[in-house]
C-alpha cells in the first residue's frame, strides 16, 4: 500500500480556524452575540463551515460578534467587550470583532467572518489585517442574510491567505438565490499572474455618508499606495457610489 503523501491532503491540513458566532457549527451553541438567544447546541453545520472542514482546517472555537452582528463594535452582555491587542483601549471593529483580534494577536493565522456593511473590512483596517468581502452571491450561507448583502470570507495577514481561502469558499450552490459557476481559474493563481501595469483601479477617499468623516491618517495611506500604483504603470480614477440621501440610505438599510 502506497504511504500517504503531502498531495494527498486537503490544502489548509492542520490549520486552525474559529468561526464566528454566527454560524452554526454542529454541537456547538450558536449565540449570535446575544444574551437573549438559546444555547442550544446546533445540529448541523453550516456550509460554509462545511467547506472549511473538508479544506482541512481544524475549528479553533467561536469568535465573539456584536449582537446579531449588527454594529462596527462588540460590547454585550453575552459576550463581553472585544478590544483591540495592539492597544486594549481600543476596538478591533466588527461586527467580525472576535475574529479580528485573534487573527492581529497571532492566535490563528485566519479566522472566518462575515460582512453584510462592513463587518470584515472594519475590522481589518483596525488591527492591520486584510479583510476581503466577496462579491454577491460568491460564498452562500445556509439561509440568505441582509438580502444577499450579507457574506462568508475570511480576515487574514496576507493577499495570498486570502486568495486561497476564497478558493475554498467559492462554490457554486444550485440552491441559493444568487450563486454564480464556480470560478474556472483559481484566486490563488491569480496571485501568480503578472499584472505589474495596466490595471485600472478606482479609488474612492471620501465617505460616502454625508456626516460621516475619514481621518487624514487613513486617507494618507491610500495616497501613498495609490502614487506606487500609478508609478508602477496603473491608471488611477476617482470613484463616486451613487447611494441615495442618507437619511432614505440608513432607513432602508434598517429595514433589510
Amino acid at each position: 500500500m502506497r504511504a500517504p503523501s503531502t498531495e494527498d491532503l486537503p490544502p489548509f491540513h492542520g490549520v486552525p480556524l474559529p468561526i464566528k458566532d454566527l454560524l452554526d457549527v454542529a454541537g456547538w451553541p450558536t449565540t449570535h452575540g446575544s444574551a437573549g438567544a438559546g444555547r442550544a447546541p446546533a445540529a448541523a453545520s453550516d456550509p460554509v463551515v462545511r467547506r472549511f472542514v473538508d479544506a482541512g482546517f481544524i475549528l479553533l472555537g467561536k469568535t465573539t460578534t456584536s449582537e446579531f452582528g449588527a454594529l462596527p463594535f462588540t460590547e454585550n452582555e453575552a459576550l463581553g467587550i472585544s478590544r483591540n491587542p495592539w492597544d486594549p483601549d481600543r476596538t478591533p471593529g466588527g461586527s467580525s470583532s472576535g475574529a479580528g483580534a485573534a487573527v492581529a494577536a497571532g492566535m490563528t493565522p485566519i479566522a472566518h467572518a462575515e460582512d453584510g456593511g462592513g463587518s470584515i473590512r472594519i475590522p481589518a483596517s483596525c488591527n492591520g489585517l486584510v479583510g476581503l468581502k466577496p462579491t454577491r452571491g460568491l460564498v452562500t450561507n445556509a439561509t440568505v442574510s441582509v438580502e444577499g448583502l450579507g457574506t462568508s470570507g475570511v480576515l487574514t495577514r496576507t493577499v495570498a491567505d486570502t486568495a486561497a481561502a476564497l478558493d475554498v469558499l467559492a462554490r457554486h450552490d444550485p440552491t441559493a438565490w444568487w450563486s454564480p459557476p464556480t470560478p474556472h481559474r483559481s484566486f490563488a493563481a491569480a496571485m501568480r499572474t503578472d499584472m505589474s501595469t495596466g490595471l485600472r483601479i478606482g479609488v474612492l477617499t471620501d465617505s460616502p455618508i454625508d456626516g460621516i468623516h475619514v481621518h487624514p491618517a487613513c486617507t494618507e495611506a491610500v495616497t501613498v499606495t495609490l502614487r506606487t500604483l500609478e508609478a508602477a504603470g496603473h491608471d488611477i480614477v476617482d470613484a463616486r457610489l451613487p447611494l441615495p440621501p442618507t437619511d432614505e440610505l440608513v432607513a432602508a438599510f434598517t429595514t433589510i
